[in-house]
């Protein structure tokens, strides 16, 4: 397939210069699986990103969405495309004018084609991968909004609206939780991948062998036992994070919200 879309590039007029980023430019976590992220850097006006007739050189496709994405240089149009052999391939179209302004995005990538002398432009768009610890107000708000956020998860419970609280708890988990997994990883010299993704990899043992707890079925007890063992591992985890960075805890409030959970479950 990447031979096709390199073929198909060659043969386009308005098209500049093809690159490849993601896991398979990373080298990182590719299985027979991963999607092919093809970035078009183009010049004039072109159907791609609005049309599926311009696929027919690459392949049958058998569903398409089309999107856009902010970035660093502006907003670009996107085609997410999986075709009928089963490859997904995420195109983004970049005109080739960003390049006049180098801007951060890239953290690995690979150069496919260039039909100019583009190759240098696009390299230095290439950021350098560096994460800072959290900040003393980002550990806060986190802290502040869990708390929160659960008051939601009770009284929804209560109301026996599972499906709901199913939904809010997702949210909980990927904007509360995983961010202060991913930072006490950090701590510890281990490097988080995104979205919680290869998390047996990267997080403590001793956090990773309790999230199954934390995800329940679809009983009223065992929704209340997780938001129980969700709120222990992230008792847990932000004082290792406090302890590190010499933050402080709202002891106070949390005990507080805490005797009001109680009283939402037993009243």
């Amino acid at each position: 397939m990447l031979e096709k879309i390199v073929t198909w590039a060659q043969r386009q007029n308005q098209v500049c210069a093809l690159v490849l980023e993601g896991s398979l430019a990373k080298k990182q976590d590719v299985d027979a699986l991963s999607d092919l992220d093809i970035n078009v850097w183009f010049t004039g006006e072109v159907p791609f990103g609005k049309t599926v007739e311009w696929l027919a050189e690459i392949g049958d496709v058998l569903i398409e969405n089309q999107l856009h994405m902010d970035t660093p240089a502006g907003e670009i149009a996107t085609q997410l495309v999986i075709f009928q052999n089963g490859i997904k391939v995420d195109f983004s179209f970049w005109p080739i004018t960003y390049l006049e302004n180098p801007f951060p995005y890239y953290e690995k990538m690979e150069i496919l084609l260039d039909k100019g002398t583009y190759a240098e432009q696009i390299k230095r768009c290439v950021r350098e991968k560096r994460k800072l610890a959290m900040e003393k107000a980002d550990f806060n708000q986190i802290v502040n909004e869990f708390w929160f956020e659960l008051h939601y998860v009770a009284k929804f419970l209560k109301r026996k609206e599972i499906w709901f609280v199913q939904d809010i708890q997702a949210g909980i988990r990927a904007n509360y939780l995983l961010p202060m997994l991913e930072e006490q990883a950090r701590i510890t010299e281990r490097n988080p991948s995104f979205s919680g993704r290869k998390m047996e990899t990267w997080l403590d043992p001793v956090y990773f062998n309790r999230l199954p707890s934390i995800f329940a079925d679809y009983s009223l007890e065992a929704n209340w036992q997780a938001m129980w063992e969700e709120i222990a591992i992230f008792e847990e985890v932000t004082d290792f994070i406090r302890k590190n960075y010499q933050f402080e805890l709202p002891t106070a409030k949390i005990e507080g919200m805490k005797r009001l959970l109680r009283g939402i479950q037993e009243g």
